[in-house]
């Protein structure tokens, strides 16, 4: 057996042991990004420590107890989780503090128990979620991606979408630019690991440009520097590679006690061994070993390891390499996680095989089958098949062919059984859709039929409303010339005989008859205000606006004021529809003018197309909610509003007077 883990580093594509553990260690290595690093790390511890002794605002010293257990959670996690219960006292009642705090406990937990982590990362999203500001913004992003990175079993595209999805765009809504220069190294590296060159290439000179700006000195640029090396040399463009492999060494070149050092020395290992160099390559692993056991940087450690491994290996040193990989095994100060055992499991197994030892090969493989979740995997269980015929006798070799054939036919008839009942799936969704659509069709249709039915009503109450308000318009007019042809005519003829009368007769009698000259007036006027209400001549001979504004005149007192704001009212409206118009208009005023109390009216009038507005406003006592459905007055108002398929709405409070809207439509057949 041959297990296909080290490829050809001519190739320059990652082999898989080192995809497993290398994009793991980058994205939980970057987890303290919130706090952006300097390369110079202890300017920045300086001032944290004197931010921590000197202020008195409990914030302040909050955030920096913080940031120092972030710092310090993977070189020191006694000091880490001392700044953590430090920070908890301080916090208070303040949600955005309760928010980070949260964030940098799941922090601390985060390569502890990833999903402790994950749970804190969740409760802080919920708690800075109301909040609306670019520090909340900030972190929220971050909550998100480390969120991501503590679920990281859930694999590539679930990465991929949460920094696309959540952490870039509300690091671009904190106007961190830093910060968001930051994520698009991260996608860079994610897609990069996940074979997507050409993108990881175009995120990654984002991600420089804006840390090049905005964070000149820090880890972060760095970084993104190493990860421009690895994708320029698995892109073949070994003096691009080499380009940014220099900007990585001269950020870090004055700091020999920075703790980036060992990253530095495996991505120059990485591009020699890339390039064909491997003494020079081996000589930066060594370095990098030293420096990431000094650091405790467990998974770098491993890594480097691991390289060490493959250039041996590659240099048919297989005693060597077998060797390097039983120590990385057998580490007590730096266990391996048990993701990571399995590829190194495989690869011991390929090892002892590639050295002719089966007996351990086997012994190595059947470790990496009990640590993997698919046993039941045919080729899987064909490899050991392979590996226990070279120890068993024939008659085991035949009992496992047996046993071969039989899954065999087990799978073949579970096969005809899947298709079976694939199709009885299909049929039954398809009889399920055939019915459902039959009866959705026949409830549409009744629909339809109630709907034309309700449509047929509405058209007959129509005909029915125009047929009364009409045949109440002819009786009005009616009424209106006979009382102003018949009985004011007779009035008028009264006055001027007794105004005759009166000239003839002696002054002693001036008194009473005058009163009864008066009473007579009044009847006059009295009984032409009738007639004009039943009959506006305003309207026939001017028009609707005029006709409202003397309808306004009409009911002004000393004690009320109406104001009549009319906007483009044309003559154009059809002379049946003006007169429902005005008889709406008339009938608002007289409520207001009978009931409301009110000192001050506002009528506005307002024309657009053929859609016609009534706007009626007063200052008086309201109308309660009895009132506004009930009465002949409201009813007839609500008749004409409906003929003229129009919508009345009545906004009013007790003692806070009224406000009524109506929309109305000229174009009425």
């Amino acid at each position: 057996m041959k297990i296909l883990i080290n490829i050809d580093i001519k190739t320059k594509k990652p082999t898989m042991m080192i995809r497993i553990l290398l994009i793991f260690f980058l994205l939980s290595f970057s987890l303290q990004a919130q706090q952006i690093l300097p390369i110079n790390e202890k300017p920045y511890l300086d001032s944290l420590q004197n931010t921590i002794q000197v202020t008195k605002n409990p914030v302040s010293k909050a955030d920096a107890y913080l940031l120092l257990s972030d710092y310090w959670r993977s070189r020191d996690s006694l000091k880490s989780k001392s700044y953590l219960q430090n920070a908890k006292k301080l916090i208070g009642t303040n949600e955005l503090m309760k928010g980070k705090y949260l964030f940098y406990e799941g922090q601390y937990f985060s390569t502890i128990n990833p999903a402790k982590a994950s749970r804190l990362f969740q409760n802080a999203i919920e708690i800075l979620k109301p909040i609306q500001s670019k520090e909340s913004y900030s972190y929220q992003s971050a909550l998100w991606y480390n969120d991501a990175i503590a679920n990281k079993e859930k694999g590539y595209p679930f990465l991929i979408n949460s920094l696309t999805d959540k952490s870039l765009p509300l690091a671009q809504k904190s106007g961190d630019n830093a910060k968001v220069g930051h994520y698009y190294s991260q996608l860079a590296t994610l897609l990069m690991y996940n074979s997507q060159l050409e993108k990881a290439d175009m995120y990654n000179k984002k991600g420089i440009a804006l840390l090049e700006k905005y964070a000149p000195g820090s880890s972060s640029l760095f970084f993104a520097y190493l990860s421009g090396n690895t994708i320029f040399l698995y892109l073949r463009k070994n003096p691009a590679a080499d380009e940014m492999l220099k900007k990585a060494e001269a950020m870090i070149r004055g700091f020999p006690e920075s703790v980036n050092h060992p990253i530095y020395y495996y991505t120059e290992a990485t591009y020699y061994m890339g390039i064909g160099e491997n003494e020079k390559a081996s000589a930066s692993i060594d370095k990098g070993i030293v420096l990431a056991r000094r650091y405790r940087q467990l998974p770098l450690l491993q890594l480097l390891s691991i390289r060490k491994y493959e250039l041996l290996k590659g240099q048919k040193k297989y005693i060597e390499a077998r060797d390097f990989l039983s120590n990385i095994l057998s580490e007590k100060e730096f266990p391996v996680e048990v993701n990571n055992k399995k590829a190194l499991f495989a690869e011991m197994s390929g090892i002892n095989e590639l050295m002719g030892n089966q007996k351990d090969a086997f012994s190595w493989l059947k470790k990496y089958s009990s640590l993997n979740d698919s046993l039941h995997t045919e080729n899987l269980k064909l490899e050991i098949s392979r590996y226990e015929s070279k120890f068993n006798t024939k008659e085991k070799e035949r009992l496992i062919a047996e046993k071969q054939l039989e899954i065999t036919k087990k799978n073949f008839y579970l096969w005809i059984f899947g298709i079976v009942i694939f199709i009885l799936l299909l049929l039954t969704v398809f009889a399920i859709f055939y019915f459902t659509n039959k009866k959705i069709l026949a409830e549409q249709r009744e629909i339809n039929l109630h709907q034309k039915l309700r449509e047929t009503h509405q058209a007959e109450e129509l005909k029915i409303t125009k047929a009364i308000l009409d045949g109440e318009e002819r009786e009005r007019e009616r009424i209106a010339k006979d009382l102003h042809d018949g009985l004011g005519g007779l009035l008028a003829v009264l006055k001027i005989n007794m105004s005759n009368w009166a000239t003839h007769n002696t002054p002693d009698q001036a008194p009473g008859f005058n009163k009864m000259l008066g009473q007579v007036d009044t009847s006059i006027f009295e009984l032409r205000r009738m007639a004009r209400n039943l009959m506006p001549a305003s309207l026939n001979n001017f028009g609707l606006e005029p006709a409202i504004r003397d309808l306004c005149d009409l009911y002004v007192r000393n004690d009320l004021n109406i104001d009549f704001l009319p906007v483009n009212i044309t003559n154009e409206i059809p002379q049946n529809i003006q007169t429902n118009i005005y008889r709406i208009v008339q009938e608002l005023l007289s409520n207001a003018v009978k009931h409301s109390e009110a000192t001050r009216i506002i009528l506005q009038c307002s024309q657009s197309g053929t859609d016609f507005y009534i706007t009626i406003e007063d200052n008086g006592k309201g109308i309660d909610e009895t009132s506004k459905s009930q009465g002949m007055g409201m009813n007839n108002l609500q008749n004409r509003v409906s003929y003229l398929k129009g919508k009345m709405e009545i906004i009013s409070e007790k003692n806070e007077g009224t406000l009524i809207n109506i929309q109305l439509s000229t174009n009425i057949k």
